[in-house]
């Protein structure tokens, strides 16, 4: 007959090894004396905590998380789990990152499948300490064994993995978008919010503006029904989420503006300006609340410059510029809108791309984004990658020819795993077009 290994039979043997006397442990481990010979000696013997289990380790000179295997093995005695010892195991493994036996232990909970909402609750107190991405295993356990696939379990979870997943390369966004978007509608509000503003934001990336266009019309039509809400019942409470209840509101709209803006319906554009240009009658802006009312005002202010210029009307461009330079968060995206309102109007503007020729030509692309803007890694990035798509555009239709621009899109080529690939061709192969008129002197 096989006799499995137990804690106690390994702690006995160490005590041995080691030439501890019951007393003489109780001392050094810092566990009372009648404790430790009741785990020890005790007929049953009394369970040991994962606690006095650290105590013993570190006592004994052991490595943090010995014997935590057996430990696991006697959380689930008779084929059922004790589910308060399995829970004070779990949070030490994920203390200690030991991601083996957090499989292992969750392999063993599922089976029965009743600890579902345990493991649920688990994860959700790690996301509430800002340990999301310590959480995602378990979020991951949901996923694969909730019985009801759209149950709003089911739909956190898939949230959470989706949001802790969204990074630098777009098409991978493009893919998570695709998987998640089913479950928006099932979350709590506060995260349905949320998750509509990722998709719209994935939607831009992408330059998807018929969906992007979908998705901020559900964000809007949420608002305002917690608006009609809120005022019906004359209280306005914030709600759980990362951004103020106004920023998800304007960033909507902005996103409606830019679908028409990029697909040259300038007139429906001004309609959407307006739309967040003035939101200072919004219901219970806070400091944060006011603070986003101002800067999609000078969005605004931006945007109706932007739409001049793509009809073709320059005669504001050097008030254009002035603002951007008060502004010179702004400058990436008014370089882009200018670059190309003269492509598609045959316009000069070498004036303009020698004055922001440091911006365009950052010594560190990355650490320009991360410090002079407000765009995430990810969007800055983009940003830049259309700008240089009009200013090669530009250079080509002029027939000039700058090696620096070559050089930075060479450079990015090597990164269009994480960006935007298909761009970044088309910039290289305007550039085909460029070097062969610089050599034929044309």
């Amino acid at each position: 007959m096989n006799h499995r290994i137990t804690v106690r039979d390994e702690l006995e043997k160490e005590l041995d090894l080691q030439g501890h006397s019951l007393s003489h442990f109780s001392k050094i481990s810092g566990i009372n004396r009648g404790i430790l010979s009741a785990t020890l000696n005790g007929n049953p013997p009394k369970p040991i905590s994962i606690k006095q289990l650290d105590q013993m380790t570190h006592a004994l000179g052991k490595e943090e998380g010995w014997l935590y295997e057996q430990f696991m093995n006697e959380c689930f005695e008779d084929g059922k789990a004790n589910w308060r010892r399995v829970r004070s195991l779990l949070v030490r493994c994920v203390e200690l990152e030991n991601q083996k036996l957090i499989v292992q232990t969750l392999y063993l909970l599922m089976e029965d499948v009743s600890y579902l909402a345990n493991i649920f609750e688990f994860a959700e107190d790690l996301t509430q300490e800002g340990r999301t991405l310590s959480a995602l295993p378990f979020y991951q356990c949901i996923i694969e064994h909730e019985r009801q696939s759209y149950s709003e379990r089911m739909a956190v979870s898939q949230y959470r993995i989706f949001r802790q997943s969204i990074d630098k390369n777009i098409e991978n966004n493009l893919l998570l978008a695709i998987q998640f978007s089913p479950y928006r509608d099932k979350l709590p509000l506060a995260l349905t919010i949320d998750a509509l503003l990722q998709l719209i934001i994935i939607c831009y990336g992408t330059q998807d503006w018929i969906l992007g266009e979908h998705y901020a019309d559900e964000l809007i039509s949420l608002i305002q029904m917690i608006i009609k809400q809120q005022k019906k019942k004359n209280t306005f409470n914030s709600l759980d989420t990362p951004f103020t209840l106004v920023y998800y509101y304007a960033h909507s709209y902005s996103m409606k503006f830019v679908a028409k803006e990029y697909t040259a319906k300038y007139d429906e554009a001004l309609l959407f300006i307006n739309e967040f240009a003035d939101l200072s009658w919004f219901p219970g802006l806070d400091e944060a609340g006011l603070h986003e009312v101002e800067r999609f005002k000078l969005f605004a202010i931006f945007n109706r410059h932007n739409i001049e210029l793509l009809q073709g009307d320059f005669s504001r461009l050097d008030q254009y510029i002035e603002l951007t330079e008060k502004h010179p968060k702004e400058t990436l995206a008014s370089l882009h809108m200018a670059l190309k309102a003269a492509n598609m109007h045959n316009y000069t503007v070498d004036l303009v791309i020698n004055k922001f020729s440091e911006i365009i030509y950052p010594d560190d692309l990355i650490q320009y984004i991360n410090q002079y803007t407000e765009y995430t890694e990810q969007t800055g990035v983009s940003r830049y990658i259309n700008l240089y798509y009009q200013l090669a555009l530009y250079q080509c239709n002029k027939g000039t020819y700058d090696d620096k621009l070559e050089r930075i899109l060479l450079a990015l080529e090597s990164t269009v795993t994480k960006y935007n690939k298909s761009r970044i061709l088309d910039c290289l192969e305007l550039f085909k077009k460029l070097r062969l008129i610089s050599k034929n002197g044309k």
